[in-house]
């Protein structure tokens, strides 16, 4: 036992005097198609994204595909083509966008088709109708007026609307500032299903705050059953810990074939707005 203290102490002027950055062997698979693709009842809010997933020590945007060939097709035939960034936009490179404005009918069933490299990839999702939102109004959080994570914003909106119960229903929201997407961190998703909401949807608190004078959209999005859990998986993924009573890390469950990761969404919209008046 004698020894113990010198061989700990010999330990450590070896360990200060090897210091050495080492690079892990990660056994990085090869680069997979990722495909994000909304098609909806409302105009202009039809898009695919094609981009390639990256190595763990790269860094910056995530590779884009702009030589994909896209289309969409119904269950009734008609097809739709989709180009790539026709305006030739610097922030849509990887988007394609329908080549014909259309929008989607609720109740149709809609399949994507991707040729990248060879491969064909496909996703199927159908439309389902979405409920009204009734309206919108805001009050101030105290809490968030105490300690705010943006300066002067503090007013929470609240949503107003009635859940249909005769169906089983999942929703996606999406929170806008002044017509910008606001999220506060990367895992920010937004969803639920009609259990969790229940038949009045009755003064939802928004998870995003606001200022005097700003203005707060809300849109709410009808998901199938197959995109509740695509979003499900992905939000535990993105929360997950790392520790020892999380389960491993896994990809999303996909509509999309082939090994392609991402997920091809039909939704109706609604959508509603107000202003922020200073109280």
């Amino acid at each position: 036992m004698k020894y113990i203290p010198v061989i700990v102490i010999s330990s450590v002027f070896i360990f200060w005097s090897c210091e050495k950055t080492v690079l892990l062997d990660l056994n990085q698979m090869p680069s997979k198609i990722v495909i994000e693709g909304l098609v909806t009842n409302q105009p202009g809010y039809q898009f695919v994204k094609i981009s390639r997933t990256s190595g763990f020590y790269e860094s910056g945007q995530t590779p884009r595909v702009v030589d994909a060939v896209v289309s969409v097709e119904d269950d009734l035939g008609s097809e739709f083509i989709f180009t790539h960034n026709p305006n030739d936009h610097p922030d849509s490179t990887g988007y394609y966008f329908p080549a014909t404005e259309f929008v989607g009918e609720i109740g149709r069933r809609y399949l994507l088709q991707v040729f990248v490299d060879g491969e064909n990839y496909q996703a199927e999702d159908q439309l389902f109708a979405v409920t009204d939102i009734d309206s919108l109004q805001y009050q101030i959080n105290s809490d968030e007026r105490s300690e705010p994570k943006e300066e002067d914003k503090f007013y929470e909106v609240l949503l107003y609307a009635k859940e249909p119960q005769a169906t089983t229903d999942y929703y996606l929201f999406k929170f806008y500032r002044n017509d910008s997407l606001k999220i506060y961190a990367p895992s920010d998703i937004y969803f639920a299903d009609d259990k969790t909401l229940g038949e009045e949807i009755n003064g939802v608190p928004s998870p995003v705050y606001y200022a005097p004078e700003d203005s707060a959209r809300v849109e709410m999005y009808s998901l199938s059953r197959e995109g509740y859990v695509f979003y499900s998986d992905l939000f535990n993924l993105l929360n997950n810990d790392g520790g020892m009573f999380s389960p491993p890390p896994a990809n999303s469950r996909t509509n999309l074939s082939n090994g392609a990761l991402g997920f091809f969404h039909a939704s109706a919209v609604a959508i509603s707005g107000i202003r922020i008046k200073e109280d």
